[in-house]
């Protein structure tokens, strides 16, 4: 059982991994557009109705997909005064619970970010914070499918604490580990 439960931690930190890295281009995407923006308007002195509301909703995707690559790395805002000085058993233990109440937040918080990407897809919903009034459906359906990576690399690392806590700790080249 351990092993199986060692390669899906392998697997999805690869997934996160993968995922994040891919991701990252969006970071590209959205320099090229302000760029772009910056030429049109200062240079040829006819700036877009678009690439405002194109990088925002870039980098609205951007930001939310980078969550499950950031957990993958323990990247997200934790207090360490007293988790440090803990043995690995100890942090294991705090994290599984910590962890737990997190993922059980998250599974609320999915089920309405779902409601709301339906709800805007159904009406085909478009913005007007300008004339070029793109449809925003798709940006607001990647918001459940990245809360749905996060809980998906929270449940490896807290499976990786379950491990530790029952004896069996990923080796220390494993990915996921703390690095610092």
């Amino acid at each position: 059982m351990i092993p199986l439960l060692h390669a899906w931690i392998r697997w999805q930190d690869r997934l996160s991994e993968c995922l994040g890295r891919l991701i990252a281009w969006l970071g590209f995407v959205l320099v090229c557009l302000l760029v772009y923006e910056v030429v049109a308007r200062q240079l040829l002195r006819s700036p877009t109705d678009w690439a405002h509301e194109a990088s925002t909703l870039t980098y609205g995707i951007y930001a939310i997909l980078a969550g499950a690559y950031t957990e993958k790395w323990h990247g997200h805002v934790r207090i360490d005064i007293f988790y440090h000085r803990l043995s690995a058993k100890g942090q294991a233990l705090i994290s599984l619970l910590i962890g737990g109440l997190a993922l059980a937040l998250l599974a609320l918080l999915l089920s309405s970010a779902y409601e709301f990407a339906m709800q805007s897809y159904a009406i085909n919903e478009r913005s007007f914070r300008s004339t070029w009034a793109p449809i925003i459906w798709p940006a607001k359906a990647m918001i459940p499918v990245a809360i749905a990576l996060v809980m998906l690399q929270m449940l490896a690392n807290l499976a990786r604490h379950l491990c530790t806590l029952l004896g069996h700790p990923l080796a220390s080249g494993d990915g996921g580990r703390p690095h610092g």
